[in-house]
């Protein structure tokens, strides 16, 4: 929730500047939000960037509340921006990414198993969606779950709804 305060805190000042994403124990630098006069304009976390990064950050402020935030002025450039989104609006969207990620936590495959792809889903099987498609891609370099989440550019939610439904149509299969 602290992420959030902080939002909703430079966004009333209609704040031009960046919050810096920390790990609270360490101190490491772990990304940066970007505010352009209050609305959000940028954001990489981990490694991912865009508005997914966003939203991680906001599920593992809310889940693990191991971040701190520095808040820096800086120029910021509509050029910079990637997305614009005004704190009205990424809250609600925090809040139905959140319940998302709520209801899909029940269906996460452990961590320890390993997925493979079916070889004869990808001429036989029906249509994939988008999110499919991406988890695919990353299964077809990393099989352990552990590492399809981390390595995934969709949301947390978006990955598990995904792995269930491939598992559905035939096309991935578990390995102990």
């Amino acid at each position: 929730m602290a992420f959030i305060k902080t939002i909703a805190d430079q966004a009333t000042l209609n704040f031009t500047g960046r919050v810096n994403l920390l790990d609270k124990n360490s101190g490491k630098y772990l990304g940066k939000v970007s505010l352009l006069d209050g609305d959000l304009v940028y954001s990489s976390y981990k490694g991912k960037t865009g508005k997914p990064s966003l939203y991680h950050v906001v599920i593992d402020d809310l889940e693990h509340d191991n971040l701190s935030f520095v808040v820096e002025p800086e120029i910021i450039t509509m050029s910079e921006a990637i997305f614009e989104i005004s704190y009205e609006d990424f809250v609600k969207d925090s809040q139905n990414v959140y319940q998302a990620y709520i209801s899909s936590k029940k269906f996460r495959p452990p961590a320890h198993l390993r997925l493979l792809i079916d070889p004869d889903f990808i001429p036989r099987g029906p249509n994939i969606s988008f999110w499919e498609y991406e988890v695919l891609t990353v299964i077809s370099d990393f099989n352990k779950v552990s590492d399809i989440f981390e390595e995934s550019p969709l949301l947390e939610y978006q990955t598990c709804n995904s792995l269930v439904s491939l598992r559905k149509k035939g096309a991935i299969r578990v390995l102990a």
